[in-house]
């Protein structure tokens, strides 16, 4: 199985390293599937072939592939630079349903098997394969999708085998961000259970669960897999500051070719390649990033939460951000590390003209270690500045106005301090309440909190859930809708500041 893969797909990978076009690449999937046993002479591998529904209307799928006159399953084609998108889906969701079969094929950058189960709304996808060499999945598509051994019948079970597995692998993963969610709780019971059960003649269950009580747990995943976050029971200690961090990084990147603001505003972290000038980032480590075009300077404050992963296909969701057509499967022989936002500015200080005209930048920024001692005053001048900047809770500037005549205008120092969990008390993993709909979420760093796996900041979250139709255009002041024991956060920090 493995060989007649990599025949099949070999002509697709140089096809996409080429970048061909979508007819030269129609016409060469065409040809490899007269690989696994279908024939074009004999009218089994059908080209576009232009299919009448109802008295005037017509489809004209790709290609259609038939077996002893029977159609058996649609094949959608895009060009092998082409994205996936949703609409490339319900496209071909309409041929299966318009041709009442169950199961389509999207053949573009990658391949992917989908299943049309009765009375589901969607088709499910229930294989999705790299256009790679040894690929496991691709043996698979060889044994379902072969003319040799196909059945449609055995299809269907395979996809119906396939929904049944990822339902169960499902539930299997919400047990295990229970158990990360709720450390104490639910390896407490698990250890009584044990210690009970092997030292009962030795200690009374009371005095284990007192024993227990002393103890704090916490539950991470290995790897640092997409969206998984450490949770820590009981933790006493507000987030580290500066110094108890590993290295620190200036990082550089183009917001032409990279949308950075956007991609943190949807999914909170962005996945970075370890390529020369970043290849011994770690996990610990802060970076600054620093946008080339079109701002010229330092606009984020970023943590490394996980490094030295391998290439995911959960990491494609962020190419909708990449404007050059480019993804991270391109670089799925490299490792990434994983970034979360800490914060954000848009202060002059940080501008490269600023910097340059200080004599801590040349013409060129390029990424730099930060933590060499030759980079010492760059890194000061950059926390000094950053901290005094706009805070991710809030990333549009202030609009400054004119004191009137008989106003003296505030000194900088009046300015209220930008909120942070640890000044009314509250640490990673605490419970607030989102006041509007009575939402829990739990405290994720000093300004950011995770709901349902998204990393958000308060002002971000209110802009997203907040119950208005105009939401996302207005402003708001994230601490004065979220409450803590009856009380909203506003009021509290006024109550300590008094």
């Amino acid at each position: 199985m493995q060989t007649k893969w990599n025949q099949f797909v070999y002509l697709l990978c140089e096809a996409k390293k080429k970048n061909v076009e979508e007819n030269d690449y129609h016409s060469l999937i065409e040809q490899q599937l007269q690989l696994l046993g279908w024939f074009l002479f004999n009218g089994e591998i059908c080209h576009k072939p232009s299919i009448h529904i109802g008295n005037s209307n017509h489809i004209q799928p790709d290609i259609l592939i038939k077996k002893d006159g029977d159609e058996e399953f649609v094949i959608e084609v895009k060009r092998p630079s082409h994205k996936l998108v949703k609409k490339d889906v319900e496209q071909l969701q309409s041929y299966m349903r318009q041709l009442k079969l169950s199961v389509g094929i999207y053949i573009g950058e990658h391949i992917e098997v989908f299943y049309d189960m009765a009375g589901s709304k969607d088709a499910v996808s229930v294989l999705r394969i790299p256009l790679e060499l040894n690929s496991n999945e691709g043996t698979l598509f060889i044994d379902q999708f072969s003319k040799e051994g196909y059945d449609r019948a055995r299809v269907l079970a395979f996809c119906k085998q396939r929904i049944d597995e990822m339902q169960h692998q499902a539930e299997l993963n919400k047990l295990r961000d229970d158990i990360i969610t709720h450390p104490k709780s639910r390896i407490d019971v698990a250890m009584l259970y044990y210690l009970s059960a092997w030292h009962k003649d030795q200690f009374s269950e009371e005095e284990l669960a007192k024993m227990l009580r002393d103890i704090d747990f916490s539950a991470t995943l290995k790897g640092a897999a997409i969206n998984s976050k450490p949770v820590s029971a009981n933790t006493s200690s507000s987030r580290p500051s500066h110094h108890s961090y590993g290295n620190v990084w200036l990082i550089c990147y183009d917001s032409k070719f990279f949308k950075v603001e956007d991609c943190f505003k949807k999914y909170g972290q962005i996945y970075w390649t370890h390529k020369a000038g970043v290849l011994n980032v770690q996990k610990g480590d802060i970076a600054y990033l620093y946008a080339a075009r079109p701002e010229s300077a330092v606009r984020f404050k970023v943590e490394v939460v996980a490094s030295q992963l391998p290439y995911s296909k959960e990491m494609d969701v962020e190419d909708e951000f990449v404007a050059s057509g480019s993804s991270n499967s391109d670089d799925s022989d490299k490792t990434y590390f994983l970034v979360r936002p800490i914060a954000e500015t848009h202060s002059s200080a940080l501008k490269h003209e600023t910097l340059m005209s200080k004599g801590l930048m040349g013409r060129r920024p390029s990424t730099t270690k930060l933590s060499k001692d030759e980079f010492k005053a760059l890194r000061e001048y950059i926390e000094k500045n950053f901290d005094e900047a706009i805070p991710a809770e809030d990333p549009a500037p202030q609009k400054k106005t004119k004191p009137k005549k008989q106003e003296k205008p505030k000194a900088k120092t009046d300015r209220r301090p930008p909120f942070k969990f640890s000044m009314i008390g509250l640490k990673p993993g605490d419970t607030i309440i989102f006041a509007p709909n009575g939402e829990e979420v739990r405290v994720n760093s000093e300004n950011t909190v995770d709901y349902d796996g998204q990393i958000l900041t308060l002002s971000r979250f209110c802009k997203i859930y907040m119950p208005d139709e105009d939401s996302e255009n207005k402003e708001y002041q994230g601490p004065a809708h979220f409450t803590y024991n009856g009380k909203t956060l506003d009021e509290i920090r006024k109550e300590k500041e008094k």
